[in-house]
């Protein structure tokens, strides 16, 4: 949908804004580093801006902003399983 000056109103969310920690992110043009924590910024607490990273290939460990990251090479994602009938047969025991 575009506005009253030609500008697109739904715009993609920039990639950073879905980077997790866990996730593998391509950074520098050709360093991947593992997201172990990021930082918000001052307008959105929950929206990261900093990226604390370990490098895969040297281990150290620093911080890059957001818009330092050009892709996402791995997501890690966990997924809560509802318990096991035997799980719950035992738990009522």
């Amino acid at each position: 949908m575009l506005d009253g000056f030609g500008q697109n109103e739904l715009m993609d969310e920039p990639l950073f804004l879905k980077v997790r920690p866990g996730d593998a992110v391509l950074y520098e043009k050709d360093q991947i580093g593992k997201v172990l924590s990021f930082a918000g910024g001052s307008r959105d607490p929950d929206a990261p801006s900093l990226f604390q990273i370990a490098n895969v290939d040297s281990g150290e460990i620093r911080w890059i902003h957001g818009e330092e990251v050009t892709e996402i090479v791995c997501e890690y994602r966990t997924t809560i399983k509802k318990p096991s009938s035997l799980y719950e047969e035992i738990k009522q025991l």
